[in-house]
């Protein structure tokens, strides 16, 4: 999947804050936007203070942060994060790692369910598809990101979450 592509729509919605819970799940994400200049990324290994960084540094920019963890529960240490930007009206992105959707019930570790992880605390949820590849489902993970930059920064700003599953 050639995410350094996609991504670039980030840029051209002015979303340039990255912050990052490394993990294996998400390198490729990781990789898209640490090898692109614009990006003023940020690592920080324990997701809820991670989730927090993202949210004061959107406070401090009045402008969505884009937050990016491994899959399964790494996730949900994401949470009170995303209820506080939630109810204060702060821009987050959220993009989340996830196991192709076979796997999920099997007992491979690292696997939760994750769509709509977040539906009670976000202004919309989506998931990617299974794969980018082909042009019609790129053009459909580039509407997700459009619509996410410009969800996120209504007049009643507040989170998204994209969910991306990767074999």
């Amino acid at each position: 999947m050639n995410f350094k592509n996609l991504f670039g729509l980030f840029k051209e919605h002015g979303n340039s804050q990255v912050i990052i819970s490394p993990g294996s799940r998400n390198a490729p994400l990781v990789e898209a936007f640490t090898s692109d200049a614009y990006f003023q990324c940020y690592s920080i290994i324990d997701e809820r203070s991670a989730a927090f960084y993202a949210l004061g540094i959107a406070q401090q920019n009045d402008k969505a942060a884009i937050l990016v963890c491994t899959s399964g529960s790494a996730a949900l240490n994401y949470a009170a994060a995303i209820a506080e930007a939630y109810y204060q009206g702060v821009g987050l992105i959220v993009l989340t790692a996830d196991r192709p959707k076979r796997l999920i019930d099997q007992q491979e570790g690292q696997s939760i369910r994750q769509e709509n992880l977040f539906q009670n605390f976000v202004k919309a949820s989506f998931n990617f598809p299974a794969s980018i590849d082909r042009g019609t489902d790129f053009h459909y993970a580039s509407r997700i990101i459009n619509e996410a930059c410009v969800i996120s920064e209504r007049a009643q700003k507040g989170p998204v979450h994209i969910n991306i599953p990767l074999e």
